[in-house]
């Protein structure tokens, strides 16, 4: 099977780009959620609560969905086609823990340091 290389970029590409941006937000350590009603700078927001609603709904439904995500990008990075039928949830949870696995092991054997002056959010 011949690989695409289009496809292979736009993955390697979507995968770092996502990886970097969960690790730097903190999302994935995040143990309690955000109550954006408590913000004030969100508080004039808060008119528009069909649009509040369905993005409290599309945060909750990110933490359910990064296991597929993560699935598909891993998919099209290696030029497979993507199944759209009978699939195993709990390999595609198993794979996303592989997946975190490879990238805590790649992160942690990296020797960097970084010229941000803002300190880290406890």
């Amino acid at each position: 099977m011949t690989r695409c290389r289009e496809g292979d970029v736009l993955g390697r590409y979507l995968r770092y780009k996502s990886w970097s941006y969960l690790d730097m937000s903190d999302f994935l350590d995040q143990k309690v959620r955000t109550d954006w009603s408590t913000i004030e700078a969100y508080w004039d927001k808060m008119a528009n609560h069909l649009m509040y609603n369905m993005l409290t709904e599309l945060v909750n439904k990110l933490l359910i969905a990064c296991p597929f995500v993560a699935t598909y990008v891993e998919y099209f990075s290696d030029g497979l086609q993507v199944p759209n039928n009978e699939l195993d949830v709990g390999l595609i949870r198993k794979r996303y823990a592989a997946l975190l696995w490879k990238y805590e092991e790649a992160k942690a054997q990296k020797l960097y340091t970084t010229d941000v002056k803002d300190p880290r959010r406890p």
